[in-house]
């Protein structure tokens, strides 16, 4: 997939920005719940490998919806930005997330 899509159907940890990596900077993202019925709660956070800061805990995206958050800023050369999705009644989540 290219650089900076993500399509998440499950409900692990994924690294949206490895700590350390040479990307750029990311001022944007949106997270598309892309499921036709089932609500999607949502974690993104930092890790610096030992602490994890939370953007969003626990927040409930309505299925068909997207959450678009702007001016986001951290410094990855020591902070990765994870995200955990988690289907609200299932095990099946349908997520696309966008980083620009």
């Amino acid at each position: 997939m290219e650089k900076g899509l993500f399509n998440i159907a499950d409900e692990n940890i994924h690294t949206l920005v490895a700590k350390g990596s040479k990307g750029g900077a990311v001022n944007n993202i949106t997270i598309c719940n892309a499921h036709a019925s089932i609500d999607a709660t949502v974690r993104l956070f930092l890790d610096d490998g030992t602490n994890q800061t939370s953007f969003v805990e626990n927040l409930t995206i309505p299925a068909g919806v997207t959450l678009a958050l702007d001016d986001i800023k951290f410094n990855n050369a020591k902070l990765g930005l994870k995200i955990q999705m988690d289907a609200v009644g299932s095990t099946t989540v349908d997520t696309n997330v966008i980083l620009k």
